[in-house]
């Protein structure tokens, strides 16, 4: 059993590290390259519906990505050992490819369960935008946490815990983070 002062210790450790990796963050820097992607999407778009459509897939392209790397958390940290930033780099590299090839062959059927969405829960322009850009932030903040935390000397004690009360925590924070970002971007 893991002792509680340990879980407790680990959750210092992770909000520090955030801490460190977000306190220099540059929000209108992130809005930018965001507001860029949403103006690209949008232009190239036939349609309102084919731009939330491009804006929902790249979401379930995140939402993909969570699922790897919280894999390689998994494998590495979970099973008591601290990865090297090559294997994280490679792994990760391969899973995004897997996961855009994988996206892309199930394109129509992720658009037939979107223009469902769409008109059952009366989505909004407003509303797409801010999913695309909180799993956008979500996204950078995880890969961006694992590479630095990995590069911190005290990173063994994230194998030391419970890796499913961790990866909670994680997933917290990096919402947390997620949401204090998106909510002072003003997107178009």
């Amino acid at each position: 059993m893991i002792n509680e002062q340990l879980q407790k210790n680990i959750t210092k450790y992770i909000e520090q590290q955030f801490f460190h990796l977000t306190a220099k963050a540059d929000v209108k820097q992130l809005e930018q390259t965001i507001q860029k992607n949403i103006t690209m999407k949008k232009e190239s778009s036939t349609s309102q519906e084919d731009f939330y459509d491009r804006l929902m897939l790249n979401i379930t392209y995140y939402v993909e990505n969570k699922a790897a790397w919280t894999k390689v958390f998994t494998d590495t940290y979970g099973t008591g050992s601290v990865p090297k930033i090559s294997y994280i780099e490679n792994e990760l590299i391969a899973q995004q490819m897997r996961i855009r090839q994988f996206v892309s062959e199930k394109m129509d059927d992720y658009k037939k369960v979107f223009h469902s969405q769409y008109k059952a829960l009366k989505v909004t322009e407003d509303a797409v935008i801010y999913d695309y850009a909180y799993a956008s932030v979500e996204h950078s903040l995880r890969f961006d946490f694992l590479t630095y935390v990995t590069l911190q000397k005290e990173a063994t004690l994230l194998a030391e815990g419970d890796v499913r009360a961790t990866l909670k925590m994680i997933d917290g924070y990096i919402a947390y983070y997620a949401d204090q970002f998106v909510n002072k971007m003003e997107l178009v």
